[in-house]
């Protein structure tokens, strides 16, 4: 059974390994690493979180990027030890569930896996939202550009709401958002707060997240549309 769920997975990973290349890419994992090797930063903050799945996107280092497809599917042969580990976990999670905190870093909003990549693979194979993580932010050069700007007001924004999931596309809407969940500038949110809102988020996404939808959005992110739809739907209502 466990072995079934390898192969299909394996299968998977290298379909998407071959339309990388077709297209030009790598079909391996981006590394943080090579990122920051062209970029400056100005520091590290810890960080206890659960991380969307969906925004873990790479590995720290060039060591295990091979052995996993873009998406974190299987490459590697079904009789090499990294398979006879990956169908353990499998094995785990459907018995009692993986718990375990992956090590991860996160910069610019995605992540890059220290520890845990088998873990990763696993529960987005078996279509997980979220993972518990221990987090290292690595802190961008602050300058006047349009990312740093959007990604400095997430900062500001997580301090208040403790909220990770959300990225928009222009500047200024962290603030909107804000002001449209009627919290003054600088207030914090509480634990209820913060429930209420990503139930309301949640479904918002599922009905975005149709294909129509994503076909018609083009580089509007889930968060841009939620916030048009809250300038004309109160949040109250």
């Amino acid at each position: 059974m466990y072995l079934e769920e390898y192969r299909k997975a394996r299968q998977a990973g290298l379909k998407e390994a071959k339309v990388c290349q077709a297209r030009g890419g790598s079909p391996y994992l981006p590394v943080l690493d090579e990122i920051l090797s062209q970029e400056e930063t100005c520091g590290e903050v810890e960080l206890g979180l659960v991380v969307p799945l969906e925004l873990i996107v790479g590995t720290r280092s060039a060591g295990r990027s091979r052995a996993l497809s873009r998406s974190f599917l299987p490459l590697m042969e079904e009789d090499s030890e990294f398979a006879g580990k990956w169908i353990a976990l499998c094995k785990a999670h459907m018995d009692e569930g993986i718990c375990d905190p992956i090590k991860v870093y996160e910069y610019m909003h995605t992540f890059y896996v220290v520890e845990g990549h088998k873990r990763v693979s696993v529960l987005r194979w078996f279509g997980a939202v979220s993972i518990p993580a221990q987090v290292t932010r690595v802190l961008p050069i602050r300058n006047d550009s349009k990312a740093s700007r959007i990604y400095y007001e997430f900062v500001d924004f997580y301090q208040l709401s403790g909220i990770n999931y959300l990225w928009f596309s222009g500047v200024g809407r962290f603030a909107r958002l804000q002001e449209a969940v009627g919290k003054a500038p600088d207030q914090p949110w509480t634990e209820e707060e913060r429930r209420s809102f990503f139930s309301f988020y949640t479904r918002f996404s599922a009905l975005f997240g149709d294909k129509s939808a994503k076909e018609l959005s083009g580089r509007l992110t889930t968060a841009d549309a939620m916030l048009l739809f809250l300038d004309i739907f109160t949040y109250r209502s």
